[in-house]
């Protein structure tokens, strides 16, 4: 255990949390029954990856997760509130989740030397990877446009 995972936990966390305001807000504010629900369950796996990453910093003793609420920044929700129509709104969750999936595997690489914290980005980078999926499926459903 490093000094270096605690610091990728504690980024993870505070992307994570930034990112579940803004899930919770596009669910909130879109009316299509098919992406209410596919914001569901993608907020149900930002809740478990908080929770598995919280969990791993319990277990090291670093620090408590109410501490990360006041350090969350409101970044990704000014962005996402940017985005105009149901389809510019589904592009940018995509690629919110083709990011979280890109920083899994570049974190995954540089915690060698924690192997308990390793093996729970990669089962979050495969819960990313199929949610990704499911996401680009239904984009195909929905007939959404490729972007500009």
């Amino acid at each position: 255990m490093s000094d270096s995972s605690v610091s990728i936990l504690t980024e993870h966390q505070k992307a994570q949390m930034e990112r579940l305001v803004m899930l919770r807000e596009y669910r909130r504010i879109i009316t299509d029954p098919y992406v209410k629900s596919a914001l569901s369950f993608t907020i149900e796996d930002t809740q478990e990856a908080i929770a598995r990453a919280a969990s791993r910093l319990r277990q090291i003793g670093d620090i408590q997760v109410s501490q990360f609420s006041e350090d969350v920044s409101d970044k990704l929700v000014r962005q996402a509130s940017q985005r105009r129509g149901l389809a510019d709104q589904i592009h940018f969750v995509v690629h919110g989740l083709q990011h979280q999936l890109l920083w899994y595997e570049r974190q995954i690489k540089a915690l060698v030397g924690d192997a308990d914290t390793q093996a729970i980005f990669v089962a979050l980078a495969e819960q990313a990877r199929v949610r990704l999926e499911r996401w680009k499926n239904l984009m195909v459903e929905l007939k959404v446009p490729p972007e500009k």
